[in-house]
């Protein structure tokens, strides 16, 4: 429905020769270049950089100071479940700690989504009670609005503790990747402005 429409606009926007519009023109041809700009610098970076495991290792062992956390967390599963009946039976089917086709139906049925919880967010007063519990507690039901929570509590680190490798890892290779693409590109763009041999005015933006 929604391609009927744009169609149906468009055929509409030709007809009063919109498509000849030098303004909209010079728009299509900017999109267009700059298209052209970002995909070659994202094929290039993307072809000529690299990040080893080591030197994100390094980066981290070197930079610990920046991954500690600010505030208390809670990882943990959560469940949205509609009924108490049925919270309650997941929460006697996780607590059981027995894997089976009933507990993975109810997995796969309410799909639970694995989140970190910090203190002070903005629903605490809610579901704030998630940083009594202890590693391997599932706590709830707790109703909220209309449905039913039930949370499984799998780790908890204090406020000052730094963040391990495995949680930082993407991170820290966007920060060396980063990097990375700012030195090869100003010096892939010096190489242009010296094989163009382009003269920059000192006047140009006085």
């Amino acid at each position: 429905e929604s391609w009927i429409e744009k169609t149906l606009f468009y055929n509409e926007a030709i007809n009063i020769n919109l498509d000849n519009d030098k303004t909209l023109l010079n728009k299509r041809d900017l999109f267009y270049k700059n298209l052209l700009v970002n995909s070659f610098l994202d094929i290039k970076t993307k072809k000529e950089i690299k990040i080893s495991r080591k030197e994100v290792s390094d980066y981290y062992n070197n930079n610990k100071k920046s991954f500690i956390r600010s505030q208390d967390e809670v990882f943990l599963k959560h469940f949205v479940i509609p009924t108490k009946k049925e919270a309650n039976k997941l929460k006697s089917l996780l607590k059981s700690n027995k894997k089976g086709e009933q507990l993975e139906s109810y997995i796969e049925k309410y799909k639970p989504e694995t989140k970190t919880i910090k203190r002070g967010f903005v629903n605490e007063s809610l579901i704030g009670f998630v940083f009594s519990g202890s590693v391997g507690d599932i706590l709830g039901p707790k109703k909220i609005k209309s449905s039913y929570h039930v949370f499984n509590i799998l780790r908890k680190n204090s406020k000052g503790s730094v963040k391990g490798l495995e949680f930082v890892y993407d991170e820290i290779h966007q920060r060396l990747f980063k990097t990375k693409e700012m030195h090869l590109l100003n010096s892939f763009l010096d190489s242009l402005y010296i094989s163009a041999d382009i003269y920059i005015s000192p006047e140009v933006g006085k």
